[in-house]
């Protein structure tokens, strides 16, 4: 009797535990909104919506009283990684005006896990990645564990008309960030950055 309750319980663990893990591999959609004034004041409405584990990715723009789906989108896996975790693909969408009226339409993609990353632009109706990106390691952190680097992009020109781009990274496990920023056609990291336990 104590063997077949044994077995019992030992095939319902076994079948909630691939049931964990099928959920576990089921797709999660995450979206960045963006809502700004070109320099003729007309506005603009955009929402770039991906899917964060597989990289695919949609933008949508607001046009006479309803949304718009982009046809030109990235590739489905845009860091070029192999993991198929869940949740690991994050992109941080950017799109503005500058003073002489050019649209500029930027995706900043990064491995939550990895730390892999690539920038995407839009010219000529496609997108093109960024030959230089940050390093696989941004934090130069040892952990291994998955979901611990994010990232914020910036990207700008200041009253002169000087490009800015910058990307912030952090280990949400550790505090450990740092700050990166685009020059001579490379990435350099700031020498200064925050205490590694910012909260303490």
């Amino acid at each position: 009797m104590k063997s077949s309750k044994i077995k019992f319980f030992a095939l319902l663990i076994t079948f909630f535990s691939c049931t964990l893990q099928v959920l576990a591999q089921k797709s999660s959609v995450s979206l960045d909104y963006k809502e700004y004034y070109n320099p003729r004041g007309e506005q603009y409405r955009i929402v770039f919506v991906w899917d964060t584990k597989t990289g695919k990715s949609a933008r949508y723009y607001y046009n006479q009283s309803k949304w718009q789906k982009s046809e030109v989108s990235l590739p489905s896996n845009p860091t070029g990684d192999t993991s198929n975790q869940n949740g690991e693909i994050m992109m941080d969408y950017n799109e503005y005006y500058n003073k002489r009226g050019e649209q500029y339409r930027i995706v900043y993609v990064w491995n939550t896990r990895t730390g892999k990353s690539a920038r995407y632009y839009y010219n000529k109706s496609k997108w093109h990645k960024s030959e230089v990106s940050l390093p696989n390691n941004p934090t130069s952190d040892a952990s291994d564990k998955t979901g611990e680097i994010m990232m914020t992009y910036s990207e700008y020109y200041n009253p002169r008309g000087e490009q800015y781009r910058i990307v912030y990274v952090w280990n949400t496990r550790t505090g450990k960030s740092a700050r990166y920023y685009y020059n001579q056609s490379k990435w350099h990291k700031s020498e200064v950055a925050l205490p590694d336990n910012p909260l303490e």
